[in-house]
């Protein structure tokens, strides 16, 4: 039995069910069929000129990506966006965006791990997180952060050891209070506002910016561990071999 689009948007569903997403996102199908057929697998954190020209040269029949190519409605398409590209190409695009952060073994889980947070419990807030680390201090985390997830990191210190530490992957900086009456030391997530890490300091939590791209990435090889133990020698699967393409010095 051959394999649809729709099969794998299924398989999906089933663990991060594309109703929870937020009211404010796009995941789902996107751009294509959900009966066309599919052999070969592309998985990317974002929809770009250059992932949608990889995935096209390795023969992708459906392109998974984390971040929706479209998030407002567009009032033109033309041959210079990234979106026409994804059109005309054939392929089918689905992305799992919020509704996979806040999946059981989704974006956040996978964040806790690859950073040796345990105890991990949900939050009143449906994406942050609140786990603990061996108790250490905010300098030596960022360095354990630089080191698991290979960006740069931006930090506050209130002075205090680190053990019960909130996340939320991407952006979370404006959830910096609820980490603190959650009893939190600190709170990881990608990035923050600069009001966000004075507000750290004001009320004391450590804030630490790990990288939108460098907290979220993680989840292409979890996703691509997934299908393949469902679906087997039915598909071939790739991870993009492009990086991060912001650069920092």
């Amino acid at each position: 039995m051959k394999l649809t689009v729709k099969s794998i948007y299924d398989f999906l569903d089933s663990f991060a069910p594309f109703s929870t997403q937020a009211e404010w996102d796009n995941s789902g199908l996107t751009v294509g069929s959900f009966d066309k057929d599919v052999s070969k697998i592309f998985i990317a954190l974002d929809v770009t000129k250059n992932v949608v020209e990889e995935a096209k040269n390795w023969g992708a029949d459906l392109v998974i990506t984390h971040h929706p190519m479209i998030f407002a409605p567009i009032s033109q398409v033309t041959d210079n966006m990234t979106v026409y590209n994804a059109v005309v190409s054939g392929m089918s695009f689905i992305a799992a965006h919020t509704c996979l952060d806040k999946a059981v073994g989704g974006v956040n889980t996978c964040l806790a791990e690859a950073v040796g947070i345990k105890n991990v419990i949900d939050t009143e807030d449906e994406f942050l997180k609140i786990g603990e680390i061996e108790t250490t201090s905010a300098d030596k985390f960022a360095e354990c952060l630089k080191k698991s997830l290979g960006g740069s990191v931006s930090y506050t210190d209130n002075g205090n050891p680190i053990t019960k530490v909130a996340l939320c992957s991407g952006s979370g900086g404006d959830l910096v209070e609820i980490a603190k009456a959650l009893g939190a030391d600190a709170l990881l997530t990608g990035e923050a506002k600069h009001h966000e890490f004075l507000l750290s300091e004001d009320i004391g939590v450590s804030l630490f910016a790990a990288g939108h791209y460098e907290t979220e990435n993680i989840i292409c090889e979890k996703l691509k561990e997934a299908l393949l133990k469902e679906f087997s020698n039915q598909i071939e699967i790739k991870v993009t071999d492009l990086k991060n393409p912001i650069k920092h010095i």
